[in-house]
């Protein structure tokens, strides 16, 4: 063999040291990218409010193209309706699954708080989401946001029915359904005090909610009634 030969046979690779080639990028399946644009969502949403949520920032962050975001989502409005009724539908099912347990009332309450309170303090975000400080301006959004807001109030007061009943309160009542709708602001405003009181334990804040709701409840539960001219009267 000339030199020749033996230079050009030396410069070939062999099979071992071949030089690497690049496997084409893997596409994600539809769902796994869905995930991570409502991910991404979520995030936006909850900082900058449906008026100053951008879909060009929600892409970029999610790591889809313009094209892709718009197929899985049409639009802007669509994007936020999916995610907000994703984001209710999980508050409900972590809910009914505390207040489920077939335990005495005030220990089924208690759990239902510490569970309230358990998804504003582990989910923050979803939380600003379901409960911004301010509600969407546009009309078409704010319609769907009060929409989902009322059917979630609804679903939320037929699981407190049962012991509602029990301790003598018509669900269905003017005073019923007033009494819901003031737990609820208590709730909501213990939330925002709690968010600017970091320090303050979770257990602390389900102790106080107890303390101020549940001796009003334990109370018509052993006696007290409302009459008809909403008039507390002992029984």
């Amino acid at each position: 063999m000339s030199d020749n030969t033996r230079d050009r046979c030396r410069a070939l690779p062999s099979a071992d040291t071949a030089m690497p080639t690049h496997a084409p990028k893997r596409r994600l399946p539809a769902a796994a990218r869905r995930a991570l644009i409502v991910d991404a969502a979520l995030d936006e949403f909850a900082v900058n409010g449906y008026e100053g949520a951008s879909m060009g920032r929600i892409g970029h962050a999610a790591g889809v193209s313009r094209t892709v975001l718009y197929d899985h989502f049409p639009s802007k409005r669509a994007l936020f309706a999916a995610l907000l009724a994703d984001t209710h539908a999980e508050l409900l099912s972590h809910l009914q699954a505390a207040m489920a347990a077939d335990v005495p009332m005030e220990e089924r309450m208690r759990r239902g708080l510490d569970s309230f309170f358990a998804f504003a303090e582990h989910q923050p975000q979803a939380w600003k989401l379901l409960f911004p400080d301010r509600a969407p301006v546009d009309n078409g959004v704010a319609t769907d946001y009060h929409r989902l807001r009322a059917e979630s109030n609804r679903l939320m007061a037929v699981m407190l029915a049962p012991d509602a009943r029990r301790a003598g309160i018509d669900p269905a009542s003017t005073v019923g359904q007033a009494m819901f709708a003031l737990q609820q602001s208590a709730l909501h405003g213990a939330v925002r005090w709690w968010h600017a009181h970091p320090d303050v334990e979770r257990e602390q804040l389900v102790i106080a909610a107890m303390d101020l709701l549940w001796k009003g409840i334990s109370g018509l539960e052993h006696g007290e009634c409302w009459a008809q001219d909403g008039v507390r009267a002992v029984g």
